[in-house]
């Protein structure tokens, strides 16, 4: 459920940084009893424990509520941003990985993304993947 590790959230809100970026929306799911499968519905709604494949209006709402208290337009990104995004966000992090001493190369992250969690191993990898964009290319927007 969500619940658990939104009780840790709030345990640990005294240590998080105002200045780091916060997202609020699993917390304003939880606080409106959207827990997850147990409670019928969280991200999804549930019929029977079995997800239901539609889109939820209410989580829909948590949402564009979200983007409108920081001033974010919504709009349809393309397959390419998803993409482009998802990439940075792997690329992002395997710096703070080597820049924190936890892995000692670059090509430590991509052997891992690749070999452990079924990064396509064509692509080379995530930083392998940044070395070959344009340095501009790697900004995010």
């Amino acid at each position: 459920g969500l619940d658990i590790a939104w009780r840790m959230r709030k345990a640990q809100a005294w240590q998080r940084d105002p200045r780091e970026r916060y997202v609020d929306i699993l917390d304003q799911l939880c606080e409106i009893g959207r827990l997850g499968r147990k409670a019928g519905a969280g991200y999804y709604t549930y019929a029977d424990g079995k997800q239901v494949r539609t889109t939820d209006s209410a989580v829909r709402e948590v949402i564009q509520q979200a983007s409108a208290r920081r001033g974010i337009a919504r709009r349809t990104l393309t397959p390419e941003e998803i993409q482009r995004r998802a990439l940075l966000a792997m690329v992002n992090e395997a710096a703070k990985l080597i820049a924190e001493g936890i892995a000692a190369r670059p090509s430590d992250v991509d052997v891992v993304l690749v070999q452990g969690y079924g990064f396509p191993r064509w692509e080379g990898g995530p930083v392998f993947w940044a070395r070959q964009q344009d340095r501009s290319q790697l900004e995010a927007d």
